[in-house]
């Protein structure tokens, strides 16, 4: 089942607060048209170390030399962020704070934003579908993402990062029962800085993350993952059309999802999750569906029809 499938994910299962730092609000799960979830457990996995000074990849921009925190819903597009807060006097550094501050200036308008090409029409239809005429038939092409099979969809532009690979058998299985994910980390608790797969910030700290995933449901999954909340959780939703869905979710109020205790530093906060960001990137999301997949087929056509309709 779907709540199995959440709960070997830690997802949404009932879990007492790990520790954290004071100023972290309260763990929010968030599920959307477009949605996602989170949680902290300890975890572990071998795969090749990084070495990376934060979870992200920084720019070599040098105004954005100082930038040490960026909302997690861009994290496979990056260039795609980058390119929409050009534009900005000054980068989130030790927290994210207000995203309407003028300091940070405002997100830039879709016109600006990155669009990385799948190839050709002709490439992009091999990877994404010839005629899709089911909604199986797309959910396939998410899960066949997520197992390594299909090099990239519109939402991420490089494949599954190797961290998620502890969780990729049960997103794919998630795909193929209709949530399709764009977004997604597993949790840590307190693993060290260097650890190969989920280390960063030098040596000598302990890294912590909140389960996290992101995806896009159906109105009726909405509804489910509506009646999974519990007590600890908070879900958050829009849809196409602006319709907003949160369950026992304060206004405002930023979560962080990774966090890192270094010896003589503050608590560094590197990736946050912000409900005022996440709708910006929600219109971003869902504009994706028509500028990189409807527009491969005719109008009228069948498979036009199935990919609006998801879209919708």
């Amino acid at each position: 089942s779907v709540t199995r499938i959440l709960m070997s994910m830690g997802a949404i299962d009932l879990v007492s607060p790990q520790q954290q730092p004071q100023n972290i609000s309260a763990e929010e799960k968030n599920a959307a048209s477009h949605a996602y979830t989170d949680r902290s457990t300890s975890s572990s996995a071998v795969m090749p170390s990084s070495g990376r000074p934060l979870p992200w990849r920084p720019s070599a921009l040098q105004k954005r030399s100082k930038e040490e925190i960026r909302p997690i819903n861009w994290a496979n597009r990056p260039k795609s962020y980058v390119m929409r807060t050009e534009d900005w006097d000054e980068f989130p550094n030790g927290r994210w704070g207000d995203a309407t501050s003028p300091a940070f200036g405002e997100l830039s308008d879709l016109s600006h934003f990155y669009s990385f090409t799948l190839g050709s029409e002709d490439d992009r239809r091999a990877m994404l579908g010839e005629t899709p005429t089911q909604f199986s038939d797309v959910y396939e092409v998410f899960a066949r993402y997520v197992e390594g099979d299909v090099p990239h969809l519109p939402w991420c532009d490089t494949p599954l990062q190797p961290e998620s690979f502890l969780i990729q058998r049960q997103l794919a299985a998630l795909n193929r029962t209709g949530f399709l994910t764009v977004n997604s980390q597993p949790a840590v608790n307190g693993l060290p800085s260097t650890h190969p797969s989920f280390g960063w910030g030098g040596k000598g700290g302990f890294v912590y993350q909140k389960a996290y995933c992101e995806c896009f449901v159906s109105p009726e999954n909405a509804k489910k993952l509506v009646s999974m909340v519990s007590p600890s959780m908070n879900l958050y939703a829009v849809n196409h059309a602006g319709d907003e869905i949160r369950v026992d979710m304060e206004e405002g109020g930023v979560t962080a999802l990774t966090w890192g205790v270094f010896p003589n530093r503050e608590i560094l906060q590197p990736t946050i999750f912000d409900p005022s960001t996440f709708l910006v990137w929600a219109e971003e999301a869902f504009s994706l569906w028509t500028t990189m997949w409807l527009n491969l087929y005719e109008d009228e056509t069948d498979s036009y029809d199935l990919i609006e309709r998801i879209r919708e």
